[in-house]
């Protein structure tokens, strides 16, 4: 059960079940992304998927004007009608290492990604990757 001190202030909670399987992912492609103070974080533009289950893990996501593109942790993504909203800022976002579309993520980045947003040791993509290998894919454009 989650803390209601970090639901207030906004730290997702690991223990829900993430949006959707990977079909409800991929329908998201193309829509908007806010922070839930519904200022607009950019597009997204993909989704990554475990390696081995084809579970959805990431939302690749179009950042400023330049192109970045951030990883979003799928299971702390809500959608609604024409947006997807996520408890983490723009800026956290932003400062998330870039990414590459094309080539997904290893246990490496994957770890360095979740540490980043804050979820917690022995949850959500952590776990997941906890007995890879750094160099070894982690997640897989879908």
């Amino acid at each position: 059960m989650a803390d209601p001190a970090d639901v207030a202030a906004g730290v997702p909670d690991a223990t829900t079940e993430p949006p959707g399987g990977l079909d409800a992912a991929l329908g998201l492609v193309g829509l908007k992304l806010d922070e839930l103070e519904g200022n607009s974080v950019g597009r997204i533009e993909g989704v990554l998927k475990d390696a081995g289950d084809d579970s959805p893990t990431w939302l690749v996501v179009k950042v400023g004007h330049f192109g970045k593109r951030a990883a979003v942790p799928f299971e702390y993504t809500a959608a609604g009608v024409g947006h997807v909203w996520t408890p983490f800022g723009k800026g956290t976002i932003r400062a998330a290492c870039e990414l590459d579309p094309v080539l997904g993520l290893s246990a490496a980045d994957e770890r360095a990604l979740a540490m980043h947003y804050g979820v917690p040791e022995g949850s959500g993509r952590l776990d997941a990757v906890s007995g890879l290998g750094d160099e070894e894919p982690g997640s897989v454009p879908a």
